[in-house]
């Protein structure tokens, strides 16, 4: 059975809490990925996704450079251990609509599980994320 540490991305990018908005899309657009974990003293305390940044900065109008990722983050940040089943972090996932997943291990943020890693490794799940109409 396939755990969460067998598909994880373990790079994780990251970004202070205090980091701006306009500096985290810009990470975000150059790195690829659709989500940076935030961090407070080094510690993960939060996400931002590029939903976030979409419906919290543009749609309401905000000056993105003027909002810093503590104000648009998702927090308190749900976690996963690396020993969790793939059907566990998939099922946690889908059932909280969470697309990405930090995972934790001994204090530490060791690397992020995301739908695309799951579906690409075990695409069985991809009911519990888009289930029949």
């Amino acid at each position: 059975m396939l755990e969460v540490r067998d598909v994880m991305t373990p790079n994780v990018v990251t970004e202070d809490e205090d980091t701006p908005v306009t500096v985290i899309s810009r990470d975000m657009e150059l790195s690829g990925i659709g989500s940076v974990v935030i961090t407070k003293a080094g510690k993960p305390v939060g996400i931002v996704t590029d939903r976030d940044i979409a419906i919290k900065i543009f749609i309401t109008g905000r000056d993105p450079s003027a909002v810093r990722a503590k104000e648009i983050m998702s927090s308190p940040l749900l976690t996963i251990g690396p020993d969790a089943s793939l059907q566990n972090a998939c099922e946690f996932m889908a059932d909280r609509g969470i697309g990405t997943l930090p995972v934790i291990e001994d204090d530490e943020l060791i690397g992020v599980i995301s739908v695309r890693n799951i579906l690409t490794r075990s695409p069985t799940c991809v009911h519990k994320f888009y289930p029949a109409e």
